[in-house]
């Protein structure tokens, strides 16, 4: 009594306030305010006077329990059976599916036929009442439960909190899944996700699996407008990088165009007298050994320069030498050859 009028007043003055409109058309959202109504009444007097104990936020880690499985222990033989455990797990994640695939394409196969007779005026045919957004799932979840029930599953107790997770994964609104049954598919593995992860955590708390369903919604709506966020963003740097390539390529036709002109002015100005003709460069040398031997030039350029104007002013004696004449010189003696003397001696012999 006490925890369903806490529930009702989360109902009536919070949740599905005008003013504050908390999670207006997402799935789950019956659960979730059961959910807060129970952490509430959790903490403020359940906990304290010894109602239910604290270790139910953490029960998984100090009891063995099947995973998705709240309600069920297990014996120590079989606690850590990874084949029971994957075969739950993958159970627990098509049941989600199952129920979200199932019941939202109901839905908006019924809001389609609801649609199309509507859009034709002529037409005679009465159009349907509109579909309950809870009404659907409800009896899908019934009729999974039946069928597994009749099977004798050992692990069904997870399989029914997989369809109650993914009725409530159905029962969001149409226009928040964009009346797409990709969005109820995403939405309800998403939410399986979740449920894996929260398994030992609030274990046997009122209104967790409409949670569960609502962190899915809530984390494929969040999805969606971080990868819209990231597109916006890197659609407006694409643009401003365009924006400053094209202010980048006006630049260079500018500059272009005023180097052209300025080239075109100097062809048709005439020559003027003052302008500066162009030089030869002298030759550089760059090694030691090079600049040596250029001083060396040059101081001999130098030496020779002053003998050459001596020579110029003083020319050089004519020189005469015996041998290149026949006639006598005054000053000439008789000419004999040096070897004359020993010939004369050697006829002798």
């Amino acid at each position: 009594l006490l925890l369903s009028l806490i529930v009702g007043l989360v109902w009536c003055f919070v949740i599905n306030n005008s003013k504050l409109k908390i999670l207006d058309g997402y799935a789950g959202r019956l659960g979730t305010t059961t959910f807060i109504g129970m952490n509430l009444v959790m903490v403020t007097i359940y906990g304290p006077v010894g109602v239910v104990s604290w270790d139910r936020y953490y029960y998984g880690f100090v009891h063995i329990i099947h995973i998705a499985e709240e309600d069920a222990s297990l014996s120590l033989a079989t606690a850590w059976g990874w084949t029971e455990e994957a075969e739950l797990a993958i159970g627990y994640v098509l049941s989600v599916f199952w129920l979200g695939i199932a019941a939202g394409g109901t839905r908006i196969l019924h809001n389609n036929y609801v649609q199309r007779i509507n859009s034709e005026p002529s037409s005679d045919k009465q159009p349907p009442a509109p579909l309950n957004n809870v009404l659907v799932p409800v009896l899908w979840s019934l009729f999974s439960m039946l069928v597994v029930n009749a099977a004798q599953y050992k692990h069904a107790p997870g399989l029914y909190n997989g369809f109650a997770v993914g009725s409530y994964v159905a029962m969001a609104s149409l226009q928040k899944m964009d009346n797409s049954i990709s969005r109820f598919a995403l939405v309800s593995l998403i939410a399986a996700g979740w449920g894996l992860t929260l398994t030992p955590f609030f274990v046997g708390f009122a209104g967790k699996s409409g949670f569960t369903s609502m962190l899915g919604h809530v984390t494929h709506t969040a999805l969606l407008k971080s990868i819209s966020r990231f597109k916006l963003i890197r659609r407006k740097r694409r643009e401003e990088l365009r924006r400053q390539l094209e202010q980048l390529q006006l630049e260079f036709q500018e500059q272009r165009r005023a180097l052209q002109s300025h080239s075109n002015e100097d062809d048709e100005a005439p020559p003027s007298s003052h302008q500066h003709k162009h030089k030869p460069k002298k030759d550089t040398f760059y090694t030691k050994q090079q600049r040596r031997q250029q001083q060396r030039l040059k101081h001999l350029h130098v030496d020779e320069s002053p003998k050459e104007e001596v020579d110029a002013q003083n020319p050089p004696p004519q020189l005469h030498h015996r041998a290149w004449s026949a006639l006598p010189v005054e000053g000439d003696g008789e000419w004999t050859h040096s070897l004359e003397p020993q010939q004369s001696m050697d006829s002798v012999v």
